[in-house]
């Protein structure tokens, strides 16, 4: 029988760090996926906070090969030119039915430096390269038949009675992830966000300079061509994420997908009928996609979102996308995913000196994640009641933004410690020390108070009816409230329709 320190399931960009990190620093790590490489996946936004926290594994660990993922022109120079498209800023375009979209209905917060659209056929090949340079063991199209947690080893059957074991095993596959599928911990229960999704990649999909309006319209500080544009509208929000942004892009493609709110809509036809029926309601985002083709067919998800009532257990863990997902808004499952990487790997590092693999040890690995999943359920539900009137999107997204970059802050100031001192226990245990694991700011009690008097404001606001205008102003009062102790960006000021996201400095 083969034994391993670790058994990660699932090659994807999460697993591959994972298996990266452990056997750099010196674990017997064995991959296991269904699949193979390359192939298609979402997921493709980057935001500044993952920048950082890939900064944060790669500088923690010594594994330079990470960083090249952490910034387009890396990822150009390192992966190639067709792994990225480039990122300026996050979009949001609102429509209502049936009448031509505004400019003036265009919120567009700017970065600082430029993030990456990754494309992830090319960028999670990459990373489990690195995960295989450290040392680690890979088997590809490979079927688990079942999974055995005992009490001094974990033995995972494999076809043709093959049995392997380990030590530890964690599940960094997604939706079908095996390890939390056997043990039964999935649940919708309890969530407040019910969505379908439905995506692709595309060609000709136009910018929305093109398309839609020139900068000279728009006033948006960037093209909104180079950011992650949002179009949204009452029932749900669409995703255009381009490739073919940059000069140096080779790569033709744009990701294309559409969430429906099922308290608003229920699809019951094809993906292809249901694109053309939104398409038809709201004819601006058609004029966007009027000369666009599919590369490949349409995924549809019933419903996207799930939680786990356990992460962690003697000899496993769940990691994000095993343990939860709630919806691609705000692109915070990169952020979730790379912030558990860093919070688990030191514990199983620990763990295997000690050769102790109680659950206990790994805890505060599993509030983060909870915290994670239950935080983007709150932040997202209110978001999709945010949709149907623009002015209160308008407010609402700052609710988000002033959150997002404290998180910047607080881990551009560790990423700076890291750099000067080397010191990595030192780091883990400021990381650990961050009184809000897996929420919007990470460490900061002004915003957290903030974001839950809020969310309260929209709950209560749809239990009993309130105007648009009513609920906008209640949450305009909060931030007005609130903003001395945030950072200095006028998240108050509502005529500003482009405030910066993610200052790179500590404040």
């Amino acid at each position: 029988m083969n034994k391993y320190d670790v058994i990660i399931i699932g090659s994807g960009i999460s697993g591959a760090l994972t298996a990266a990190v452990l056997a750099k620093s010196g674990l017997k790590v064995l991959v296991l996926d269904a699949a193979q490489h390359p192939r298609f996946s979402i997921g493709e936004a980057m935001t500044p906070e993952s920048g950082l926290l890939l900064r944060l594994l790669s500088q923690r660990f010594g594994i330079p090969e990470i960083e090249y993922l952490s910034s387009p022109d890396k990822i150009i120079q390192h992966v190639g030119s067709s792994a990225c498209g480039l990122k300026l800023g996050f979009s949001f375009a609102w429509h209502q039915e049936g009448t031509p979209s505004s400019p003036e209905h265009l919120v567009a917060p700017s970065l600082d430096a430029p993030e990456a659209h990754l494309f992830r056929q090319d960028v999670d090949a990459f990373a489990l390269l690195i995960a295989l340079k450290y040392g680690a063991e890979l088997r590809q199209n490979i079927r688990i038949e079942g999974i055995e947690l005992g009490a001094s080893a974990v033995q995972v059957k494999l076809p043709a009675d093959q049995v392997v074991q380990a030590s530890f095993i964690i599940d960094a596959a997604a939706q079908g992830a095996p390890l939390a599928r056997q043990l039964g911990v999935r649940t919708t229960e309890g969530l407040e966000t019910d969505t379908c999704s439905f995506f692709t990649h595309m060609l000709n999909v136009k910018s929305y300079e093109d398309a839609l309006a020139p900068l000279s319209r728009s006033r948006s500080p960037i093209q909104l061509f180079q950011s992650t544009l949002h179009h949204i509208f009452e029932e749900g929000w669409l995703w255009v994420i381009p490739f073919n942004n940059h000069p140096q892009g080779t790569n033709l493609l744009c990701s294309v997908g559409f969430q429906f709110n099922h308290a608003k809509y229920r699809p019951t036809e094809s993906p292809e009928v249901e694109f053309r029926k939104l398409l038809k309601k709201y004819p601006a985002i058609a004029e966007h996609f009027k000369d666009a083709v599919n590369a490949r067919e349409w995924i549809y998800a019933p419903r996207i979102n799930y939680r786990s009532t356990q992460c962690v257990g003697d000899r496993f863990c769940l990691l994000p996308q095993a343990a939860g997902f709630i919806d691609p808004l705000f692109s915070r499952g990169l952020i979730t995913t790379f912030e558990s990487i860093l919070r688990l790997t030191p514990k199983v590092l620990q763990a295997a000196r000690d050769d102790d693999w109680q659950r206990a040890h790994f805890i505060e690995v599993e509030q983060h994640c909870l915290n994670a999943v239950s935080t983007n359920d709150q932040l997202v539900s209110c978001s999709y009641e945010a949709f149907k009137d623009f002015h209160l999107w308008n407010v609402w997204h700052r609710v988000w933004l002033s959150g997002s970059n404290l998180c910047c802050v607080f881990l551009k100031g560790l990423l700076d410690e890291l750099e000067q001192h080397g010191d990595g226990p030192r780091f883990d245990l400021a990381l650990q020390a961050a009184r809000f694991p897996g929420c919007v700011s990470l460490d900061s009690p002004t915003y957290e108070h903030l974001f839950a008097q809020s969310c309260q404001v929209v709950r209560q606001a749809k239990d009993q009816g309130w105007p648009a205008a009513d609920t906008a102003r209640a949450l305009h009062d909060l931030l007005k409230e609130h903003e001395p102790q945030l950072l200095p960006f006028g998240y108050s000021k509502i005529s500003n329709r482009f405030i910066v996201k993610a200052p790179v400095t500590p404040g």
